[in-house]
């Protein structure tokens, strides 16, 4: 077919983000034949071509529409009118290359030709040459959407979508992809136990529980979030001696080193040590001069509640793992967890974290404390260009909120600082949720790839308009109408923003939805109430 046999109207109207095109008044049919296969014109989300002098503008498809006054419409067969389409500018080809931005502008009056398979080909293999496709590309069948991994995995990313929407198998899809290179080092911190089935193979699959993550481990801002009330009259003057306390006893542990300790060293500290000189500073008494009637001491009754706390804490089952460890029990440790927490020891490239055990109100802390140990061990590390990580947080909406309270600061506070300054020091994030109007936008601002499965929350829907480029924000109105496990994919490791149908995970992860009308109906499978209750008293998830 001739390039005029492609022609399909002229530019009636542009503006720097979008163009209005006036169809031909020859198209009776909206399908159109070239080489064989059938294709729509004016279908949504499809491409348009607009040459200006030796550049081609490539712009998608955003509206259809009879043109006219809706009083002309009145009375008359609507298909009698003139038809025209919406356009978003999107890039442009110089000579053979594709780039994001306009070139130049058309102007009015110009022609626009539609793009066949043919034509799109070659931006859409814009960066085969890595061989790293994350689906098909919605539209074009057979055409594979390929990324930069380079600029996909070396900046952060957001994977966003409503509940049902794929993200569990998406965020699965696109790791299984390099789980198996040799030097990978991608850590998922799964709040629902979803990700060990699909990374039986190549994952490091550690329960928090069974880990150790020691108290002494905590930076004095998680310390303080886990320890201090900061409503309490009192919260200053505990949080004054809690360092102190603190501080001292790391010093005291590891005396050759002591000029360099700071209050965040990861050192060993005796924790009953510091309680009891919490207890006596609150239960102190000064005798008089000479011996005469004593005086409560000046902390007097301050840390009462701090105890109670600092008991709690101590004494809960649940809470073992750090403030009981049995394994790692001096300042040496730190060098054996963190070779687990990267799977050095194993050869496991990809290391899944399940938090499902942790109690919730702490997990704040422990994602602060996880994500804060791998930015400082890389923040530290020499050879950090050659050891990049991937931090992978599921469920972000839970521990980095837009609006944090006193209480859940932490996490938020290390993923702003990874989020700012990681990829430097060669850490990138991975954000994870089905409610990004409830996460920082600091951290989201952040990200230079969206990964964007259906939104059906209008706030949710704007947020992300906000964040992503104007130029693409229409593109946007897509996110209802996909599918499951169907994608807009927009950033600086893809060509040109599209709809990309994910591949399925091999294994999936365990994230299925239940069928609750199946399992009613179906023969009764007894459910032994008293092996439950047993699972339940020692903590045992089946």
């Amino acid at each position: 077919m001739s390039i005029q046999e492609k022609h399909i109207g002229i530019v009636t109207s542009i503006n720097s983000l979008k163009a209005v095109v006036r169809m031909d008044e020859s198209i009776v049919s909206l399908d159109r034949e070239i080489d064989g296969k059938v294709y729509h014109i004016g279908q949504i989300s499809s491409f348009v071509a607009v040459p200006v002098g030796e550049i081609i503008i490539i712009a998608m498809v955003t509206e259809m529409r009879y043109a006219g006054p809706d009083q002309q419409q009145q009375g008359q067969d609507v298909t009698m009118l003139p038809k025209e389409m919406v356009v978003q500018l999107i890039g442009s080809v110089v000579g053979t290359r594709f780039e994001k931005g306009i070139a130049a502008f058309p102007g009015l009056g110009y022609d626009v030709y539609m793009a066949d398979d043919k034509d799109m080909s070659s931006l859409f293999a814009s960066f085969a040459q890595f061989g790293f496709a994350i689906g098909d590309i919605s539209g074009y069948a057979g055409e594979r959407q390929y990324l930069d991994p380079n600029k996909f995995f070396g900046k952060h990313i957001a994977l966003l979508g409503s509940t049902g929407s794929g993200k569990s198998t998406a965020v699965a899809s696109i790791l299984q992809k390099v789980q198996m290179f040799p030097n990978t080092h991608v850590i998922i911190l799964d709040i629902h136990n979803e990700y060990s089935a699909a990374f039986r193979d190549f994952g490091n699959l550690i329960n928090i529980t069974d880990l150790e993550l020691p108290h002494w481990f905590m930076n004095f801002e998680e310390m303080r979030e886990t320890f201090i009330d900061d409503t309490e009259q009192s919260a200053q003057s505990q949080t004054m001696l809690l360092k102190d306390l603190v501080l001292n006893s790391k010093k005291a542990k590891m005396p050759e080193i002591q000029e360099l300790i700071t209050i965040d060293t990861p050192v060993y500290y005796d924790l009953n040590e510091v309680r009891a000189k919490f207890q006596f500073y609150d239960t102190e008494r000064i005798t008089g001069y000479g011996g005469g009637a004593s005086r409560e001491g000046p902390f007097y009754g301050q840390f009462t509640r701090l105890l109670i706390r600092l008991d709690s804490r101590m004494t809960d089952k649940r809470y073992e793992f750090m403030f009981k460890p049995r394994k790692y029990k001096d300042s040496n440790a730190i060098k054996d967890i963190i070779t687990r927490i990267f799977g050095l020891d194993t050869k496991r490239q990809v290391t899944v974290i399940d938090l499902s055990g942790v109690p919730f109100d702490i997990v704040n802390v422990i994602v602060s404390l996880l994500a804060r140990t791998v930015f400082d061990f890389n923040f530290w590390n020499k050879a950090k260009s050659d050891f990049p990580v991937l931090l992978v947080f599921e469920e972000a909406h839970n521990y980095l909120p837009q609006v944090p309270t006193p209480n859940n600061r932490a996490a938020r506070r290390t993923v702003e600082r990874i989020a700012k300054e990681g990829r430097k020091y060669g850490v990138t994030c991975m954000i994870v949720s089905q409610r990004p109007s409830d996460l920082s936008e600091t951290i989201l601002s952040q990200c230079n790839n969206f990964v964007t499965l259906r939104l059906t929350n209008p706030n949710d829907q704007n947020y992300i308009k906000k964040l992503v480029p104007d130029s693409f924000g229409n593109m946007l109105e897509f996110l209802p109408s996909l599918r499951q496990g169907e994608a807009m994919v927009i950033g600086d490791a893809t060509a040109l923003p599209v709809r990309v149908l994910l591949d399925f995970p091999a294994p999936p992860p365990d994230s299925a939805d239940i069928h609750f009308y199946d399992k009613w109906i179906a023969h009764e499978k007894p459910t032994i109430v008293s092996d439950v209750v047993d699972r339940w008293w020692r903590q045992e998830r089946g």
